[in-house]
């Protein structure tokens, strides 16, 4: 499966930050794939769903292995932030995908005492 192309469409506001399309293969277009705001501001990728009676959701479409959806989320996020820097940068003043993840990296502590103890 090749992912020929991610088409994005942002949003104005609010936690759904963009709507995108992927085409596989060239010939199967899957869209309402939604880029989400989540905690601490770090962005990650809903996949097409529809609100069932109970109020709950369901996927419509999603992938069916860990790989697939690595690679989804890495083409979709990559083209969410090529977009948004093309269009004059983050309106909502948040950072790159690499600099969400190192700061949320560097608030958790995953530094063990033995590390912080001078020799």
């Amino acid at each position: 499966m090749e992912i020929t192309e991610v088409r994005i469409n942002l949003n104005k506001g609010g936690k759904v930050k963009a709507f995108a399309q992927i085409i596989i293969d060239g010939s199967f277009l899957v869209g309402d794939i939604r880029v989400l705001e989540g905690k601490e501001g770090l962005v990650y990728v809903a996949m097409p769903s529809r609100r069932l009676r109970n109020g709950s959701f369901r996927d419509i479409a999603h992938p069916l292995n860990t790989d697939t959806r690595r690679r989804l989320d890495e083409a979709i996020i990559q083209e969410y932030e090529r977009t948004v820097a093309e269009r004059g940068g983050l309106s909502d003043g948040a950072a790159s995908r690499s600099q969400q993840i190192a700061s949320r990296l560097l608030g958790e502590k995953y530094w063990t005492e033995e590390e912080s103890e001078e020799d």
